[in-house]
């Protein structure tokens, strides 16, 4: 558990997606703390945005391991229940 904005603040960066999603869930079902969430939300979807485009450019160029995603308009979240991967 995350106890104080500054270990929040010295920690964050340095957590991968998962990690962020693991303290942000703990996070809501522990403390609570309102400002914590909200970081802790935002540096997650930096994160996953950062890993969906990744993998849309290796889609586009055609050098994805991953099956092709469905066609569709947009891709919707999965919400924060869902496992950190591209549903396709």
């Amino acid at each position: 558990m995350i106890k104080n904005w500054s270990e929040l603040n010295a920690t964050l960066n340095n957590l991968s997606e998962d990690e962020v999603k693991a303290a942000l869930l703990e996070e809501v079902d522990g403390a609570k703390r309102g400002t914590f969430v909200k970081r802790l939300h935002q540096r997650y979807c930096a994160l996953r945005a950062t890993r969906e485009r990744r993998e849309l450019k290796a889609l586009v160029a055609g050098t994805s391991d991953n099956p092709p995603l469905p066609p569709a308009a947009t891709i919707p979240s999965q919400g924060l229940d869902a496992p950190a991967v591209a549903q396709g």
